[in-house]
């Protein structure tokens, strides 16, 4: 829960595989090393997953990457295991070097390493130039463009069927009590939110904040969504809570755990978060596709 919650606040203080494509990656860059688990997740949807020699821990499971990878926390990386294993490319995110006073990667630089850092993106949009951006560096831009256009299809199929459901309000919280972090405009959340066919009762709001009890109870959403992480019960949790037996969406049992990692992490894989939320919001999605 502390990795999804940091992330995001620092977005707020930082503003399918497509290898069937027959062009070749750069042939100067063969050992790739990722320092974030949505800059790994592009990288296997472009097809290079088998040229990362290094992720970071929270990239460990992501489905596609080798097995046996060295693990590096990049938030206090060892300079010399790095350079020991000898990288031709590192794809760094701004949340590597948030607050940090030394930065390591311009280090990495000054040593010859070609060091990439991806900006933190809060729109969809964001994503999808980011992906571009991430396959031109690895030199297989017509892949990301492929990656991009398959993402936008799905996007666009499902608008079109949330623009036919019962428009319902949402109530996401991305971090249970006491902090009830949740979301407005400037998030890529809330454009998904938008697209699955729902309106963010915190929509008036902008970027991350803490959201007030009694503010969600007098906002009554229809809907909540939630993450759940190891060992805690999300859904239970919030249906105990003083007051909110009042909130239509308990009353009606309309509280929904969405897959932290899809959600969390700007790449292309929201659309399983994307897809989960329609399913939720709209009882006619799949009939619609």
């Amino acid at each position: 829960m502390f990795l999804c919650v940091s992330l995001f606040l620092v977005a707020t203080a930082c503003s399918r595989n497509a290898g069937a494509v027959n062009e070749a990656a750069n042939t100067e860059i063969k050992r790739i090393i990722s320092a974030a688990p949505s800059n790994t997740e592009i990288i296997i949807g472009l097809g290079l997953g088998d040229q990362l020699i290094a992720v970071d821990p929270y990239s460990r499971d992501i489905e596609g990457i080798p097995a046996g990878l060295s693990l590096i926390d990049f938030f206090h990386p060892d300079i010399e295991a790095v350079i020991g294993l000898a990288p031709d490319f590192i794809l760094a995110t701004e949340v590597n070097s948030f607050g940090v006073a030394d930065n390591p990667f311009k280090l990495l630089g000054d040593l010859g390493i070609r060091v990439v850092q991806v900006p933190t993106s809060n729109s969809i949009e964001g994503i999808s130039n980011d992906i571009i951006m991430i396959a031109e560096a690895l030199g297989v831009r017509e892949r990301g463009e492929v990656l991009v256009s398959s993402m936008k299809e799905e996007i666009a199929i499902i608008a079109a069927a949330g623009q036919l459901a019962q428009k319902k309000s949402v109530y996401f919280e991305i971090s249970s009590m006491p902090t009830m972090v949740s979301f407005g405009q400037g998030t890529y959340l809330n454009e998904m939110i938008e697209i699955a066919g729902g309106i963010n009762i915190f929509e008036d709001q902008t970027g991350w904040f803490s959201a007030a009890g009694e503010e969600i109870v007098n906002r009554n959403p229809e809907i909540i969504f939630t993450f759940a992480y190891p060992g805690e019960d999300p859904v239970s949790e919030i249906k105990s809570r003083r007051a909110f037996e009042s909130i239509t969406a308990i009353k009606q049992n309309q509280i929904y755990v969405i897959d932290a990692d899809s959600a969390s992490r700007p790449s292309h894989n929201i659309l399983r978060a994307l897809r989960e939320m329609a399913r939720a919001i709209n009882p006619n999605y799949e009939a619609a596709r």
